[in-house]
């Protein structure tokens, strides 16, 4: 048997890293009385307008969820639906400005979950940690931009 080269442990301990982390920030969400498609509304407001079918895409969700979840998210007022000047069979989607006040709310919940973690790791190690998640986020955007959240 064959020990593990160092790409090898470093993928398996960011699939962990990942997994645990977005565990605990759902239950922290949930607990703060967020719905589960909530941080959808985030991925609307960074990216800004963009077709019902490019949110799909940058939200790795099938149609058939995307449609259920703009239906209600335009129910409540958060998101309009507008068709594109260029091809009017397209639908692209706006928030309102409901919609831009929750997803910044949003971001703040999770921003203090972050934080709340830092806090339980030694400050010597934040700048050594911020150098690293730096170059982890640089990677990744330069691998795709619009996956960027």
């Amino acid at each position: 048997m064959t020990s593990p080269d160092s790409s090898q442990i470093l993928a398996g301990q960011l699939r962990e890293l990942v997994g645990l982390y977005l565990a605990r920030q759902r239950r922290h969400a949930h607990e703060q009385g967020l719905a589960q498609t909530d941080r959808l509304l985030m991925l609307l407001h960074r990216h800004g307008a963009v077709s019902q079918t490019e949110f799909g895409r940058l939200a790795g969700l099938d149609k058939s969820w995307v449609s259920r979840i703009v239906e209600r998210y335009a129910e409540d007022g958060l998101v309009e639906r507008r068709p594109l000047e260029s091809d009017r069979r397209c639908i692209e989607l706006h928030l309102t400005p409901s919609g831009a006040e929750k997803a910044l709310a949003i971001d703040r919940v999770l921003t203090a979950h972050a934080e709340a973690f830092f806090g339980t790791l030694p400050a010597s190690t934040h700048e050594n940690l911020r150098q690293a998640l730096g170059l982890i986020l640089e990677a990744l955007q330069q691998r795709d931009p619009q996956e960027a959240l």
